[in-house]
């Protein structure tokens, strides 16, 4: 039975590997639209420091948001991570 940790209102599931939602959106001054959303998974955790978050352009952004949606139960604890109670 999967357990579910949580850490600053984030809920994640344990699960044996790394399964991160990615979500990229054009930003301007009158709105946003979603360009992609997709899962990808990984035995290893992202390095999020190594991967640009925003990018500029003249009339524009690009933003990208990640989401951790489960990993391994041992990493959420030495993270900082807690059981929730049902």
């Amino acid at each position: 039975m999967k357990k579910i940790y949580v850490k600053n209102n984030q809920e994640v599931i344990t699960s044996p590997k790394f399964i991160y939602n990615i979500t990229v959106y054009k930003i301007w001054n009158r709105g946003a639209i979603l360009l992609e959303e997709k899962h990808c998974a990984n035995t290893e955790p992202l390095k999020l420091k190594e991967i640009p978050m925003v990018l500029r352009k003249e009339n524009y952004l690009i933003q990208r948001y990640i989401e951790l949606v489960s990993a391994p139960e041992d990493y959420l604890i030495t993270k900082g991570y807690k059981l929730k109670k049902v």
